[in-house]
């Protein structure tokens, strides 16, 4: 009798339920009372249990179980059955007496640990139980204990193995400490007693696994002993390693058997060749069957038995990790393998008697991984249990073919006698609640046919709907082919023929070709049989153009067909896909004279059409549907859909676009092309994947690895069978046939056909081809898809439309120009009698070319019939008024046309741009004032000028004097051309100065002959009307620079005097003046005041004097001075209401400053420069050079136009004379003792000084030519024509 934690040898235990053996010794009684607390303590709490050569630490529950201690129950050499023998031994005393200890205790504790180490044993422990009593405690503390005594005498090197507690049952509150260090101690010595024993046996294990080449070794010896290995870790917790050790163990059964198949047969082996007897399922429980067990150590179990224990004790292990997903997924390689080994080892059996035990297994399995009823647990097993559920369903088919329990046939005596012995082989069932046990099932599906049918049924739905709710459709399919079979047996072929046409579905989507057309065969057998006759019809089509079935059978269905079709009355008729017997080649669109399709216009579209049936068939009828395209209101576009690229819009406005596949043509000049043009991609290999680069790194920043990730798996991870994104149609809707394209009365041959299909054309729009419609004998329809790429037509309703142009000429308003009025008729014919009208806004007057009416605002113009899609040209003169223009801004006009064919008047603008325009400039020479008018030509048509006036609109007698030439040269102004006129204004005879109201007029005429300068005799007059203001000059400002004393010569760096004279010339309201002196840091340096303020209320002259120092020396022009108004502080400014204030300075208040000495120059000698005289210096120095009045003090200002005016002046002589220069500008020219004032094209300003000329273009500086170049440049600027001295 061994022990097993105190119980015997039974037929099946638990090896979970065992526990490690524990021995107490020493007091008996004291144990005891601790007994119980201690059992239930120690499993309480984890303890890491670490072991050698590295492994990995595991967390474990230690319990234990406990026995006295005694020689007998001592591991023995050579009993390596570690569950039924000690690993730990306690001795427990409480004696606290030294004396007591020396005179018993030690001799026994001496004598117990000389028990063990003559049976080598090592893990050892003494505690010490102390009992406080209150009462009878001593105060003063002993010098030595008990505890100490022991340590000496026993483990002086081992003191961890001696522990003191206090007794938790006298005194709870303080022996919680030391008990919780008592349990935590025997933990973890326990388990390194364990480590100690296991590292022992292991190495006993692997000798013995080296000897298994020699003679004499046999695997069940060695299959007990790492059994053991695997009930200890069993017994520990550690599941997963002792699922190691029986894993170990079947992979080096299974080699022993594939190396007898190729080499010699052990000894051990050939017991397991013994022919089957009994073949029992297996039990998946956490028991372990003692009887198999026993079978194996004595060398006596069959295959299947030694198998079966194996898988069930690898079953549990897997149960205890809760991994019942593992479980199923084992178990079909198990069972497999079991078949294998069975035909290698050659293991004789009765028929069925392997299927019975497979079949059993399957269900055991199936039936275990049910009562795991989480959620996670139910959808790992699914991934499995339904290829097992599958296994057992064709096992027990088997075993029905066996047993002669399939639909049509009756058992046989010899079949029933099979029965009785399968079922006495698989023995009786043993208790398994309330539920049958595999054994019970399979004897009921073997007692009856109908039992046979339940069972089978019921396993072939659950592995169906197993299949599907993992996804594996095809294998769900190929089960339901399978029960289709059943069923046809059965004689039910409606059950059968919705299993075969799903079956018919999943084939056609894989394109399995050979599938397919058996699969037809059976279905069209199945529906003849039944009398689905639409069904049958469907199917004989089908099959009848499969090319690749043989000719005689594609004419046996095809004669079916037409058989059915004639006693068949449908309404409405049967449909089928196009593509299963007929494929479409090219469509092409044929459109009419001209290139159009108009309204009531033929439309003809050709279809070239393949047959794949084997024989002719007649009277069918064709049609094509046509489907109006939806435009864009505002656009009149079809509405192009977000993803559309601008390509495939265009290609909709009826642009041409690029070509469709060789699949589809169309003949048409602009296609309408409504979808995309290209094709989708149909096949899920070829489509494009959504892949970006996936990096790692490591935390130094270096990189670990690359990889491509897809941003959506489930692009190309989804499958097409469970999903359904590639399966196939059925039929596709039959859309609306009421405008369509027809053939009728058509014979379709096998092969190419071509058919022309007609129709009228309807309302204008785009229309599109759709869907194909192919009649057979009035009662089948073969239906294609909507055709791809979309092909259409246009159909065409142009309204008239009228236009006006100019052919390519700018109009140019006060100018009769010719245009042209274009009417096309689009596709309208134009009946006679028609009549435009048409109303020009106000300016703008019009005139048919060939009628004698004068220029007018509205003319109707009458139109001539004609046909569609002609054009209608008539010439118009148009005139628009010109306007006063001071700037080159162009003048819009509308014409509004009512015409018949339209309910809204259409508008039409126009932009005239004007031929020129005219600016107003005055001009100051001293107290003289002139008025200057500049036409500027604005484009190429170049105008002739005469008769230029400037009168005076206001009641201000003010006399303007023309200083125009009124003979000579022709005045022309063109693009880039300028013709100026001037006049001269008398302001002495106007006491004030209030604005003078002018309006300028002049006669033009278009230039008609550019080479000989020639206008036509009709001149139009042109006005303009400006306001000249400030034009009287008040105060005159003289300067001259002087050397100081003793000096003969303006030097550079010496001080000088400037001289400052402000005289009146007019009277005038303003007495206070302020003078600023503005130099040029670069040449002046103005010492002391720079400004100043004179009074000239009782004087009209005022000299001032200031010291000024020439910086640099040459040719310097004089400092400028400007004049402001001066308003004192003591002032009532009427504009504050009154009120004095602070002096304050206006600008804007004195605008008649004359500055004679602005254009004068003065000489500067170097500092090493020999000096002349005062007189010669002074006469010498002036230079006189014109300035702009808009950088000065301006003396006169013009109000039209608002640009600067450039004015020239000069500070004496009183004779001038104007005349004209290059293409109409003028030139200034005072004849003076030395001076000559020149303006040339308003870019370029000259003076003559007696030796030489000082030239300057606006912006540059001063220049000064020597005289003898004078003419050489007046003549360069002004031409040879223009030019004389």
């Amino acid at each position: 009798m061994n022990y097993c934690n105190g119980t015997t040898d039974v037929d099946e235990f638990c090896a979970m339920a065992c526990k490690p053996l524990l021995t107490h010794a020493g007091d008996t009684e004291l144990f005891h009372s601790l007994e119980s607390s201690l059992v239930e303590a120690l499993p309480k709490e984890a303890c890491e249990w670490r072991r050698s050569y590295g492994r990995a630490v595991k967390s474990v529950f230690v319990s234990a179980s406990f026995v006295p201690f005694s020689k007998e129950i001592l591991p023995k050499g050579g009993n390596w059955q570690l569950t039924h023998q000690p690993v730990f031994h306690i001795y427990w005393t409480e004696c606290m007496d030294v004396d007591v200890y020396k005179m018993s205790v030690r001799d026994e504790i001496e004598a117990w640990l000389k028990t063990l180490n003559q049976h080598n044993i090592q893990d050892w422990m003494i505690v010490i139980v102390e009992t406080y009593d209150l009462r009878k405690s001593n105060k003063l503390l002993p010098r030595t204990t008990v505890l100490d005594k022991i340590r000496s005498d026993f483990a002086s090197k081992h003191a961890d193995r001696c522990l003191s507690v206090i007794n938790p049952v006298r005194s709870e509150s303080r022996s919680a400490e030391s008990w919780r260090g008592l349990l935590t101690r025997i933990r973890l010595l326990v388990l390194s007693a364990y480590n100690r024993t296991l590292l022992k046996f292991e190495e006993f294990i692997r000798d013995q696994r080296e000897r298994r080449n020699e003679l004499g070794w046999n695997f069940c010896h060695y299959f007990l002993l790492q059994e053991e290995l695997a009930f200890v870790l069993e017994m520990l917790g550690v599941y997963d390693e002792a699922l190691v050790q029986y894993d170990e163990l079947d992979a080096l059964f299974t080699q022993f058997v594939l190396n007898s198949n190729v080499g010699d047969t052990p000894a051990w082996l050939g017991t397991f060749q013994v022919p089957l007897e009994d073949w029992p399922g297996i039990v998946l429980d956490c028991n372990i069957n003692q009887t198999h067990r026993g079978l194996i150590g004595e060398c006596r179990a069959s295959l299947l038995q030694f198998r079966g224990y194996l898988f069930t004790r690898q079953c549990t292990m897997l149960q205890l990790l809760s991994k019942p997903w593992e479980l199923a997924q084992r178990c079909l390689p198990f069972l497999h393998n079991c078949v294998k080994e069975l035909e290698i080892l050659e293991v004789a059996a009765p028929p069925g008697a392997v299927a019975c035990w497979l079949f059993l297994c399957s269900l055991e399995v199936l039936h275990t991984c049910e009562t795991f009823q989480d959620g996670r647990h139910v959808e790992a097993c699914s991934l499995y249990t339904a290829g097992l559920w599958a296994y057992a369903r064709d096992k027990l088919h088997e075993l029905g073919a066996l047993c002669g329990l399939l639909p049509g046939c009756d058992p046989s005596s010899q079949q029933l006698h099979t029965v009785v012995g399968l079922s006495a082989g698989m023995g009786d069932s043993r208790e398994h609640g309330s539920y049958p046990t595999p054994t019970d099932k399979l004897k009921e599906a073997l007692s009856s046919k109908e039992a046979f049918k339940k069972h089978y049924l019921e396993l072939a739905e659950l592995a169906m709907g197993t299949y599907k709710h993992i996804g594996r459709i095809r294998s769900a399919r190929l089960v339901g082919r399978e029960l289709a079979q059943f069923y046809l047996l059965l004689g039910e072929r409606n059950k059968a023929v919705a299993f075969l046409s799903d079956s018919l579905k999943t084939y056609e989507e894989e394109g399995w070709r050979d599938l397919v057309l058996k699969t037809q065969l059976e279905l069209a057998d199945c529906c003849d049989k039944m009398g689905d006759t639409e069904r049958f019809v469907k199917l004989c089509a089908v099959i009848a153009s499969a090319s690749e079935l043989d000719m005689p059978t594609r004419i046996s269905h095809f004669d079916k067909m037409t058989a059915a079709l004639r006693d068949l009355r449908t309404d409405p008729p049967l449909t089928e896909p196009l593509s299963d017997c007929f494929s479409l080649g090219e469509v092409q669109v044929t459109l009419g004279e001209g290139g159009t399709i108009t309204k009531d216009s033929p439309v003809e579209v050709t279809v070239d059409l393949d047959s794949s049936l084997p024989c002719p068939i007649g009277g069918c009828r064709v049609d094509l549907s046509l489907e109006e395209v939806k435009t864009n209101v505002s656009t009149g576009v079809p509405a192009a859909r977000p993803q559309e690229a601008p390509a495939e819009r265009r290609a909709r406005r009826g642009q041409a676009s690029q070509p469709p596949p060789s699949s589809v043509v169309n003949t048409l000049a602009h296609r309408i092309n409504v979808d995309d043009p290209l094709r989708q991609v149909n096949n899920p290999v070829l489509s494009r994947l959504s892949m970006v680069e996936h990096l790692d790194y490591q935390q130094d920043k270096s990189l670990s690895s690359a990889s491509m990730a897809s941003k959506n798996t489930k692009q190309f991870l989804r499958r097409s069978d469970s999903h359904g994104r590639y399966r196939k149609t059925s039929v596709a809707a039959r859309s609306d046939f009421s405008y369509c394209l027809s053939a009728e009365d058509i014979v379709i041959n096998p092969g190419r056909n071509t058919v022309t299909l007609r129709c009228k054309a309807r309302e204008k729009g785009l229309y599109r081809l759709g869907q194909l419609s192919l009649r057979v004998a009035s009662n089948l329809e073969f239906l294609s898809g909507t055709l791809t790429p979309r092909v259409g037509f246009e159909v065409t309703r142009e309204p008239p439309s009228v236009t006006l142009n100019m052919g390519g000429k700018e109009l140019l308003a006060g100018l009769e120009q010719d245009m042209v009025l274009t009417v096309s008729s689009g596709s309208q014919r134009i009946e006679e009698g028609a009549c435009l009208k048409l109303h020009a806004s106000r300016g703008l007057l019009l005139q048919i070319q060939s009628s004698e009416e004068s220029l007018c605002h509205e003319i109707l113009v009458p139109l001539l019939q004609t046909e569609p899609f002609t054009t209608l040209s008539m010439q118009l003169r148009v005139m628009a008024e010109l306007p006063p223009k001071r700037d080159s801004s162009v003048i819009e006009h509308k014409v509004m046309v009512q015409c018949p064919w339209l309910v809204e008047d259409r508008i039409i603008p126009l932009h005239f741009k004007p031929p020129f325009m005219s600016t107003c400039r005055l001009h100051t020479a001293q107290v003289r004032k002139f008025v200057q008018v500049v036409v500027a030509g604005l484009t190429a048509q170049m105008v002739e000028l005469r008769e230029p006036e400037l009168s005076v609109m206001s009641d201000l007698d003010l006399p303007l004097m023309s200083l125009n030439p009124q003979h000579g040269q022709k005045q022309i102004a063109g693009n880039n051309m300028n013709v100026s006129f001037m006049w001269e204004v008398d302001v002495d005879a106007v006491q004030d100065t209030p604005p003078i109201k002018t309006e300028f007029s002049v006669k033009y005429s278009p230039i008609n002959d550019v080479t000989t300068l020639s206008s036509g005799q009709l001149f139009t007059t042109y006005k303009c009307n400006f306001d000249v203001q400030d034009y009287k000059t008040l105060f005159v400002v003289r300067s001259r620079v002087e050397p100081m004393k003793g000096s003969e010569l303006c030097r550079s760096g010496t001080m000088c005097h400037l001289q400052l004279k402000v005289t009146r010339v007019n009277s005038g309201s303003h007495n206070s003046l302020m003078y600023e002196v503005l130099a040029d840091q670069t040449m002046w340096a103005v010492c002391g005041r720079t400004a100043g303020v004179i009074s000239l209320e009782t004087v009209d002259k005022q000299n001032i004097t200031l010291d000024v120092m020439p910086l640099i020396g040459g040719y310097l022009p004089l400092p400028g001075i400007r004049l402001s108004k001066y308003i004192p502080a003591d002032h009532k400014s009427p504009g504050r209401g009154g009120v004095e204030g602070s002096a304050r300075i206006d600008q804007n208040g004195l605008a008649q400053p004359e500055n004679w000495s602005s254009p004068n120059l003065v000489t500067i000698e170097p500092k090493t420069h020999k000096s002349l005289d005062d007189n010669t210096s002074l006469s010498s120095s002036l230079r006189h050079e014109p300035q702009d009045r808009a950088e000065l003090s301006p003396t006169a200002r013009a109000v039209q136009p608002r640009a600067g005016v450039q004015q020239q002046q000069s500070p004496a002589g009183p004779r001038h004379h104007v005349v004209n220069c290059v293409a109409g500008h003028f030139a200034v020219i005072e004849l003076l003792a030395v001076v000559v004032v020149v303006t040339l094209n308003e870019h370029f300003t000259a003076k003559m000084l007696g030796v030489g000329l000082v030239l300057r273009q606006l912006g540059d500086k001063y220049l000064y030519l020597p005289v003898t170049r004078y003419h050489v440049l007046l003549r360069r600027q002004l031409g040879d024509k223009y030019y004389s001295t």
